[in-house]
């Protein structure tokens, strides 16, 4: 973390923290956990990260430590995208040259590439999530899609057009890897059923955030998945700032040995840590009859456990190299325990009120409104013990009908005969 807060404001030591950790996780893609809500799924390192800030308040300080730790797969991404570029530009010399034309079939390349920038087609991203497998252990593992854009704004624009339809359903699945799929006519899709492996991390502003999330659209679940992190504009530069030369050699080391894990990483300690702190909160939550806080609360363990991994590992490494172990102490809980904190503060700054206003119109909408009829009126006038005459003097019936009424109520449980002729009202009101 030193080499990552350098000159940092300690303001914005949050979103740096965040985005930097979202960025070593998906470098951890090859690896797993095994979280204490239903322990038999495998779980991942997913992440879904807005950092939020004011016009000129410093965001690109993500975009520099994205080129730092992203290396690794910006790198591997690099052949497999040329691989693409001359599939392309020898489909358009077919259509150009008679000669290449009598060239062998063009067989499209394979590609898993990674990295996908907010002007992407579905189906290409499609493509390449399918293709992102490796053999892990002996079994196929898909790894992570990952997007980082410096303007969300332009994020959702793309979702608005063609170039990228139906991105929030992915956003939305990709936090639990949760299964999709398609099935089109056209020839270029792809056809059939897929899990959703994607990280991302985006920048913008609190108006492009109120575009993204706002108190229509609330109920989908998206602003609970998601880590939205303020970047404050506060505080003066520094004039004469500090200069680390080896520090970017540091975090590429880093991310290059992150990028080689793989296997499941015992998390047991951090377990107990995420499950204390969450059903501590749960019960004050339950105490105030506060939904809205409930809400807020059930996802916040996913990012104790996602933002304090990558260093944990980083703190434990020889031991990790030697055993595949991780004996943690209190430092790595408290470090889960903070990251928590940061997340359910920021989640109750820019949700709380939305998540407030959602149950009360909730409420509002789904009360049910009792409509009083003659039946129930008559049923309310009747004494508390009453004979046969009287009920078909209430409600004006005649032999038949009041015995088949009388019937009907005694098996439904309403009244309950105590002698020849007598009844009594077991309720009040008719249900």
């Amino acid at each position: 973390m030193k080499e990552l807060f350098i000159n940092v404001h300690p303001h914005k030591l949050a979103a740096v923290w965040f985005s930097s950790a979202a960025l070593f996780g998906t470098l951890m893609t090859r690896a797993w956990y095994h979280f204490w809500y239903e322990p038999e799924i495998v779980r991942r390192l997913n992440y879904c990260i807005f950092i939020i800030g004011d016009p000129g308040a410093g965001k690109n300080i993500v975009e520099k430590f994205y080129k730092k730790i992203a290396d690794p797969m910006i790198q591997a991404d690099q052949c497999l995208i040329d691989a693409v570029n001359r599939y392309k530009d020898n489909r358009t010399e077919r259509t150009t040259s008679t000669k290449a034309q009598k060239g062998e079939a063009l067989k499209r390349p394979i590609v898993p590439i990674r990295v996908h920038p907010a002007r992407t087609a579905t189906g290409e991203f499609i493509r390449h999530m399918n293709a992102a497998v490796e053999t892990i252990q002996g079994q196929p593992m898909h790894l992570h899609m990952f997007s980082f854009d410096a303007e969300l704004d332009n994020v959702t624009k793309q979702n608005k057009g063609g170039d990228w339809k139906d991105r929030e359903i992915l956003e939305l699945k990709a936090f639990h890897n949760e299964e999709d799929g398609q099935m089109y006519a056209n020839q270029e899709s792809v056809t059939g059923m897929f899990n959703i492996y994607w990280n991302f991390i985006y920048t913008g502003t609190p108006y492009a955030l109120h575009r993204k999330v706002n108190q229509r659209n609330f109920g989908t679940g998206m602003s609970t998945r998601l880590a939205v992190i303020p970047l404050p504009d506060k505080g003066l530069a520094k004039r004469h700032q500090l200069v680390d030369p080896n520090a970017n050699e540091t975090l590429k080391t880093w991310a290059y040995r992150l990028d080689k894990i793989e296997g499941e990483i015992p998390v047991d300690p951090l377990n107990d840590e995420t499950y204390d702190w969450q059903s501590s909160r749960m019960e004050i939550a339950e105490f105030n009859g506060d939904k809205a806080d409930r809400t807020l609360l059930k996802r916040i363990p996913y990012y104790g456990i996602g933002i304090s991994l990558p260093f944990i590992l980083m703190r434990h490494w020889e031991e990790w190299q030697e055993s595949r172990s991780l004996t943690m102490d209190d430092r790595d809980r408290r470090l889960c325990r903070l990251a928590m904190e940061i997340q359910y503060k920021c989640q109750q700054f820019y949700f709380g009120e939305m998540a407030y206003n959602y149950f009360a119109d909730q409420n509002k909408e789904f009360v049910q409104r009792r409509r009083t009829t003659r039946y129930d009126e008559c049923f309310r006038k009747l004494p508390e013990e009453f004979k046969t005459q009287q009920f078909m003097d209430c409600f004006q019936t005649n032999d038949s009908a009041t015995s088949r009424a009388l019937k009907r109520l005694r098996l439904d449980g309403v009244i309950e005969k105590i002698g020849y002729g007598i009844y009594r009202k077991k309720v009040q009101e008719l249900p």
